[in-house]
């Protein structure tokens, strides 16, 4: 067993909850404050590369969790989105797994909580249908079940047709109006792209007598 020889111990100028420890070999360690607090080293102490090995998973655990901190402040994020990022900052699987479920435990993270947040906030602001709804929730990876679930509540509370009268008022569509080729091809493209199902728009359009 090689043992490693501590030649200086500062805190870190960047970090001030961390503390770089440098080796004779030339080899540096990074350590946090509550590590460094449990496992008390001085200049001269020797330490096995399993012992380097461990306090340097332990950094790397309590970095993983700053960053997940740090991604939280900013947002919401589904467990997927947040797992997504942290592989893009270089965490392996095993660091995120137990971030992921410490956030969990601590319902920082919830997809549910999530995703009623996020439908909410898409239809409310973006006024959009369920095809445009489920293609911008994809990317968080919700299970079928939640997304099911959510769906309902969203239009329950904001419901389709009012959300696509909504549109025809803002584009100044009146009720009873003939509408020309191009004109009822332009409306029907532009309610498809706000993602509404045929059947809802051809059902508003009978009740506003557009044709």
């Amino acid at each position: 067993m090689i043992n490693h020889k501590i030649v200086k111990i500062k805190r870190s100028k960047k970090y001030s909850d961390r503390f770089i420890i440098y080796f004779e070999n030339k080899s540096v360690l990074r350590v946090s404050e509550d590590a460094f607090v449990l496992n008390p080293m001085k200049v001269g102490d020797l330490l096995s590369d399993s012992n380097i090995k461990e306090l340097d998973d332990k950094m790397n655990l309590h970095e993983a969790k700053e960053a997940a901190y740090r991604l939280l402040s900013y947002r919401m994020r589904s467990i997927a989105e947040l797992s997504k990022r942290l592989i893009q900052k270089g965490y392996n699987d095993v660091e995120i797994e137990f971030v992921v479920n410490h956030l969990i435990e601590l319902n920082y993270l919830n997809d549910e909580d999530f995703g009623k947040a996020f439908v909410l906030e898409k239809v409310k602001s973006k006024k959009i249908g369920p095809v445009a709804l489920r293609s911008e929730a994809a990317q968080h990876n919700l299970s079928i079940e939640l997304l099911n679930k959510l769906f309902e509540y969203i239009y329950e509370e904001y419901p389709i047709n009012d959300l696509i009268t909504f549109h025809l008022k803002k584009r100044k569509i009146l009720k009873n109006t003939i509408l020309s080729k191009n004109e009822l091809n332009r409306l029907n493209n532009f309610l498809k792209r706000k993602g509404f199902y045929w059947d809802n728009i051809l059902s508003v359009y009978k009740d506003w007598g557009i044709s």
